[in-house]
């Protein structure tokens, strides 16, 4: 599932290579060219939804493998674009296989550990970090050396390649047999009212406190992750630095964010996962600010290993808060609608970034207002508390 992760969120996030040879290539405005990236980011937080609970119902063997497909398939659209709904067209299809990676993996790596699931999240994720290491700068060289609809063809191979066989030993969470006969246990010593209150329906969870402050702080958080995210290299490049050599930040944000998911666990482990989200957003937030004073390549490579840091090691506790907050039975549907959120602030960093940059001509105030969302996810984390049943369900 690491191997799904570094292929689809590396090839997702090389877009920020993609960005500036493809608004220069068809003359479109970079708002109307990562449009199209925005879009599918919206689409796959709402596929998101139907994938958790497909997840939830059948396993993520079948839900990893259609989406691998998918994503194939649209990378393989991508190369043949001559117009913009081309791009939109192609995004779209490989929202499929975006939805079918975060929710339904996290879901299932979420059964599978308990004790150490933050740490288990963790090594799961670091396939992101990994992804964003080699797929960007392998993207910037297929460009330079072949051009971008090449590119998209070999990128559109791999996923086929990768996705679609790792999907096969994948297999569904041990609920069926070690859970299911806890759970059989329980109730036969009385303990029926115990795991009442710790598992929770959708229809429950979406009445607390709790779910729709996480709800709104995935859409801070992943706002300020695609604004930084999608935009750094082409920030980069405007002020001077080379193509590779940005291409190679994005690499430094990976390696660093790999780092991070190894040391969260422990302080997940000591301090809680709350504690653990609140200190890494705190690096992600100091490094938006000084992203927007960024000028020389050296920065560019301390900053983002600041940020890389913070946003890797917040992802992983933040992740297993929605299991210890609502439980295992309906985590993946859960997750899904939560999900969505985090769509709707993917799409708004990526669109932000663009608009304002094609309203100002400069990144720096874009970086600015995402800073400020940072500040707001802290505000969010401090107010989340574990719900109770029958006391927080009228909310």
């Amino acid at each position: 599932m690491t191997l799904v992760m570094t292929v689809v969120y590396g090839s997702s996030f090389s877009f920020s290579v993609f960005l500036k040879p493809l608004s220069e290539w068809f003359g479109w405005a970079r708002t109307a060219t990562s449009g199209a990236y925005a879009v599918s980011l919206w689409i796959s937080g709402l596929l998101a939804v139907l994938m958790g609970a497909l997840t939830d119902r059948y396993g993520p063997r079948i839900v990893l493998a259609i989406g691998g497909l998918m994503g194939g398939l649209g990378y393989l659209l991508l190369s043949n674009t001559s117009t913009l709904w081309h791009l939109y067209a192609g995004f779209a299809v490989i929202a499929v296989n975006t939805s079918t990676t975060w929710t339904p993996i996290i879901a299932t790596i979420s059964r599978w550990f308990d004790e150490k699931r933050v740490l288990a999240l963790g090594i799961v994720t670091g396939g992101i970090g990994l992804g964003q290491m080699l797929m960007p700068p392998l993207a910037a060289y297929l460009i330079e050396a072949t051009g971008w609809r090449t590119a998209y063809i070999i990128i559109a191979a791999i996923t086929w390649l990768v996705v679609i066989p790792a999907a096969i030993p994948a297999r569904h969470s041990p609920q069926s047999v070690t859970r299911l006969a806890d759970n059989n246990n329980a109730v036969n010593n009385g303990n029926e009212r115990e795991l009442q209150t710790t598992e929770w329906s959708l229809a429950e969870a979406v009445r607390t406190r709790a779910f729709w402050l996480l709800v709104a702080l995935n859409i801070t958080l992943a706002a300020t992750l695609f604004m930084a995210g999608i935009h750094i290299a082409a920030y980069a490049t405007d002020v001077g630095i080379a193509p590779t050599s940005a291409a190679l930040v994005i690499t430094c944000m990976g390696g660093a964010n790999i780092l991070s998911k190894i040391i969260v666990g422990g302080v997940a482990a000591k301090r809680g996962t709350r504690f653990a989200v609140f200190l890494f957003l705190g690096m992600e937030t100091i490094a938006l600010f000084a992203f927007a004073a960024t000028r020389d390549l050296w920065m560019f490579f301390i900053v983002a290993m600041l940020f890389g840091v913070g946003i890797g090691g917040a992802t992983p506790p933040l992740a297993a808060m929605v299991a210890e907050l609502f439980g295992l039975r309906s985590l993946g549907i859960i997750m899904g609608v939560i999900g969505v959120g985090w769509a709707g602030g993917c799409s708004l960093g990526t669109l932000l970034g663009d608009y304002i940059f094609d309203t100002t001509g400069s990144y720096v105030p874009a970086f600015l207002t995402t800073g400020g969302l940072a500040v707001i996810t802290l505000i969010l984390v401090l107010f989340l508390r574990k719900p109770v049943k029958n006391q927080e369900t009228k909310w």
